[in-house]
């Protein structure tokens, strides 16, 4: 990566492809657990969609600041998207369903470990391999 103009070109497609399979993902877990597949599941994926949007563009420019200002290379790079990922995953679920750290669920390590995988590969790997 030799500038950091063509990492931030990547963000919104990034940020797009990471939050739609995080609403997919959260939508067919909640599936699974309730045993249907109704109305609630499309606004449980819209909602879902609408939150990893924002997080991925705001926490995205973020991590793509850190990997272009510290010159992170792809392995690096995809443990700090991992480990940043993740931990987001956990505060938000924290955030929004006021447990704590002995109550986190592990369904959510299902979505944000892929999740991260793609933000990286389509933001990060795609410039590295590209530039």
């Amino acid at each position: 990566m030799r500038e950091t103009k063509p990492v931030f070109h990547r963000l919104l497609p990034a940020a797009f492809a990471a939050s739609f399979f995080a609403a997919l993902a959260h939508a067919g877990l909640v599936a699974i657990a309730a045993r249907s597949i109704g109305l609630e599941l499309v606004y449980i994926a819209s909602l879902s969609f609408v939150v990893a949007l924002v997080v991925a563009f705001l926490g995205g420019a973020v991590l793509l600041a850190a990997v272009a200002a510290l010159k992170l290379k792809p392995v690096s790079s995809l443990l700090l998207f991992l480990i940043v990922v993740q931990g987001v995953a956990i505060m938000l679920e924290m955030f929004f369903f006021e447990s704590g750290l002995d109550e986190i669920s592990w369904q959510y390590g299902l979505i944000s470990v892929p999740t991260a995988l793609i933000a990286w590969h389509r933001s990060v790997y795609y410039v590295y391999t590209k530039g």
